[in-house]
């Protein structure tokens, strides 16, 4: 067998490329050369004069369809004449006409000789050259930002327009004017006079519009990244620019700047459809974020309380209409607007603008508001609504905690647990699919807490100095936690986690603190309770009732006899039982009567 075959390279030599590359680099270098020696007119014609040369041979190689030959020779001649053109002066120093005549030139040889991309790329970078050119005398200020900016939209422009190649890399080139204009804008938004503070803001929001369309260039879209960032970042700055223009008058305008940025980011969110939606809603909500925040940061740095509190509040109303509009939106646009109303309640009661007795009735209206309102929403609205309006509760609190204002926390506190508990019985009364893990149960928990929170307040406010002033409030909501089911669910885990809160203190403090009325009041109870669950067939109350009677007995007895006939007591009594569990009639009767309860 003879050798195995050279496999084939993965690409193609081509010879006569690469001597076109050297021929024309070597062409170029010596033009350079001679015109670093002689310098001078002469030096300058003759780099002019091979241009022009050059230049005719690439229309030569255009008709004859030498593509390489043409592009090649192209480049040489765009090198010979920016040469020829500047010879013996530095290349971004000097007069401003000869990149625009040559900018000029290439731009008609770019119409005559379509098929190069050298001719447009050249005349680009030609005007880039005689804008900086311009721009090195000027100090900075207006016109420089001016100029750059009105570069970076010419160079998006020229990459919005034209083909792949020069596309590209006018996109390229054109970023770091881009960066440096709008960070010079941003600057003058914020420090210059007005003309120049509207010019500036302007002048940005056109290039980040005019980026925001480069985005939809499938020629451009691999070189700018995922979907979203072209539009957060040309809203971000849209929104910086626009804050530092619209907010320079005073606290007044600074108000309408941020306000004008929550109907940006509303509007958007509420009008957009379709692919337009995908492309600007960000930018949108970019845009009016960033006018909000900085709004908001001027006004408590300046200690604006009062226009703070009104934006607040203002922003709601554009929440509304977005979940009055989108649907889709609305388990954000909600608790969005809840979320504004309860934060301006809390700047104003911070800033001393209302008291903070006012400040927690407005916390639980809101959270009132958002119990009504999610009564008529999906069930994913509804849970985040009614979460944002539990926090609105929370720190109302939170508030008269601090403020110490014990006897209208304690009304507030009652007043919020009735209404949880109202709106978990409205929710365990709607019709729900999923009905095993009602949606009502956490809001009987939360209302029965805020009862017991309450109770307690007021009995600290009266000094109650008996146990059952804590204890019976904390049973009573065990079992209003339970909610419906303690009308048809197991007995134990309904009905005993209360009666046993309710009954072994009581039964304790009447052991251990004799000489007071609790011990009858105790039995008394007690047997009210096991007739009650004797007739309706409860098997928990009934027994925890029992075995109440007969711990406070057996207690009673222990501390009032002596400890012989203590001991023969108890003894009685264990085999008591044990012989009435071993005789089948009637106690067997009674077993079989207790196990028919639930």
């Amino acid at each position: 067998m003879g050798p195995a075959p050279v496999p084939p390279l993965p690409y193609r030599a081509r010879p006569p490329l690469l001597l076109l590359v050297v021929g024309a680099v070597l062409v170029v270098s010596a033009g350079g050369a001679a015109a670093a020696v002689y310098g001078g007119g002469s030096a300058r014609v003759l780099l002019l004069a091979l241009a022009a040369v050059a230049a005719g041979a690439s229309a030569w190689g255009s008709h004859a369809r030498l593509r390489a030959t043409e592009e090649t020779l192209a480049a040489a001649a765009v090198g010979l004449a920016v040469l020829g053109a500047d010879a013996g002066t530095p290349l971004l120093r000097g007069s401003v006409v000869p990149p625009l005549v040559l900018g000029g030139v290439f731009l008609v040889l770019a119409g005559l000789l379509r098929r190069p991309a050298t001719w447009p790329l050249a005349a680009w970078l030609a005007v880039q050259l005689a804008a900086v050119r311009v721009l090195d005398g000027s100090e900075a200020g207006t016109v420089r930002m001016v100029g750059m900016l009105t570069v970076a939209l010419v160079g998006l422009g020229v990459a919005l327009g034209a083909r792949r190649l020069v596309a590209r890399l006018a996109l390229v080139t054109t970023a770091p004017w881009w960066v440096a204009g709008v960070v010079s804008a941003l600057g003058t938004a914020w420090s210059g006079d007005a003309a120049a503070r509207w010019t500036s803001a302007a002048l940005t929001v056109a290039a980040a519009l005019e980026l925001i369309a480069a985005r939809l260039d499938r020629t451009l879209e691999p070189l700018l990244g995922p979907p979203v960032a072209v539009p957060v970042l040309a809203g971000a700055v849209s929104g910086a620019a626009l804050g530092g223009a619209l907010g320079a008058p005073g606290p007044g305008a600074v108000l309408l700047a941020g306000y004008t940025g929550v109907l940006i980011a509303a509007g958007a969110a509420a009008l957009l459809t379709g692919w337009v939606r995908g492309l600007f809603l960000p930018a949108a909500l970019a845009a009016g974020g960033t006018l909000v925040v900085l709004s908001v940061g001027r006004l408590v740095a300046g200690s604006r309380w009062l226009e703070l509190v009104l934006l607040l509040v203002l922003t709601a109303l554009p929440c509304v209409l977005v979940a009055a509009l989108r649907r889709d939106d609305r388990p954000v646009a909600v608790p969005a607007a809840v979320g504004c109303l309860a934060a301006a309640a809390l700047v104003a009661a911070a800033s001393g603008l209302v008291g903070i007795g006012l400040a927690a009735g407005a916390l639980g209206l809101l959270y009132a508001a958002s119990l009504g309102v999610g009564l008529v929403l999906d069930p994913q609205t509804r849970r985040a609504t009614v979460v944002t309006g539990a926090v609105c509760a929370g720190l109302a609190v939170v508030l008269l905690v601090v403020a110490r204002d014990r006897g209208v926390l304690a009304v507030q506190l009652a007043t919020q647990g009735l209404v949880t508990c109202a709106w978990g019985w409205f929710v365990w009364h709607m019709p729900d699919p999923r009905r095993a893990q009602p949606e009502g149960s956490p809001a009987w928990r939360a209302g029965a807490a805020q009862l017991v929170g309450a109770a307690w307040t007021a009995a600290a406010l009266a000094d109650a100095s008996v146990p059952e002033a804590y204890t019976l409030p904390a049973a009573l909501g065990l079992l209003l936690g339970a909610g419906p089911r303690l009308a048809d669910g197991p007995s134990w885990p309904t009905w005993g986690p209360g009666l046993l809160m309710a009954a072994v203190p009581s039964v304790v403090w009447a052991v251990v603190a004799p000489g007071s009325t609790r011990p009858v009041l105790v039995l008394l109870v007690a047997a009210a309770v096991m007739a009650t669950a004797a007739w309706r067939a409860v098997r928990a109350p009934l027994l925890v009732a029992a075995w109440t009677a007969v711990a406070l007995a057996l207690g009673l007895a222990v501390l009032a006899l002596p400890l012989p006939v203590t001991g023969a007591l108890a003894v009685g009594v264990v085999l008591l039982a044990v012989g009435a569990r071993r005789e089948r009639h009637p106690v067997a009767g009674f077993g079989a009567r207790l196990a028919e309860m639930r």
